[in-house]
């Protein structure tokens, strides 16, 4: 399917209130969340190489594997970009399992307690529509922690002229506006504020137009993910 020019501007301001462009301060550790983009590896390189940190954790299990990668989970598509880039092996640290946002901060914790570490500072880099959802959850998961989000520079033009196909992009857009909405009422995350409705709207709008791939409503597992599971 084919966007309209009306669906491409409602997808860019969807994009522009998704991404939060908070700025990047030291952490303790670099968080990368997996997922079908390698743009959340090749921002990390970028951090870590600038001294934002010293050690990456990086979270993902098998349900998107980025596409042309022969690794078997998300995290070991990632850490293969972070190696390559000269991030030594000894200051990676890789979760293998989560297969949602909610459980990417569950296991990482788990990890981290297993390494013997208690940081309090963590940045983590996400997709840049993934951004605000992140933050609501961590808020969420980690209350006590100092948690920021970050993510591939990269202009909305320029990410639709990229590998990701077009309807692909779109449908994670809207599905990411529902679920923000969806996940605040169901209390799986905590938002500062409602989701403005005219961005569910224009959500709804390219969800009906065919572009529905990850507009569903919150699932029975995310929400066992949230209740079954500790906080860091």
């Amino acid at each position: 399917m084919n966007p309209r020019p009306a669906d491409l501007e409602i997808a860019s301001t969807l994009w522009d209130y998704l991404r939060l462009e908070q700025p990047v301060k030291p952490a303790d550790w670099i968080l990368v969340f997996g997922g079908h983009d390698l743009g959340v590896a090749r921002r990390a390189a970028e951090l870590y190489h600038d001294g934002v940190a010293k050690r990456v954790l990086v979270s993902g299990g098998a349900l998107n594997v980025p596409d042309g990668s022969n690794a078997t989970t998300e995290a070991e598509a990632i850490a293969e970009v972070l190696i390559d880039s000269g991030i030594p092996e000894h200051g990676l640290a890789i979760e293998r399992l989560a297969s949602n946002t909610s459980e990417n901060f569950w296991l990482s914790a788990e990890l981290l307690r297993d390494l013997g570490e208690d940081p309090q500072a963590f940045l983590v880099v996400q997709k840049p529509y993934a951004e605000r959802r992140t933050l609501a959850t961590a808020r969420r998961r980690w209350p006590n922690k100092d948690v920021r989000l970050t993510s591939e520079h990269v202009s909305f033009a320029d990410y639709l002229a990229g590998p990701i196909p077009t309807q692909r992009i779109l449908s994670m857009l809207a599905g990411e506006v529902i679920r923000l909405e969806n996940y605040a009422h169901s209390g799986l995350i905590e938002i500062d504020e409602p989701v403005p409705i005219e961005h569910v709207q224009a959500a709804r709008h390219l969800r009906d137009a065919g572009f529905d791939r990850r507009a569903e409503t919150a699932t029975p597992v995310a929400v066992l993910s949230l209740n079954s599971r500790s906080s860091m």
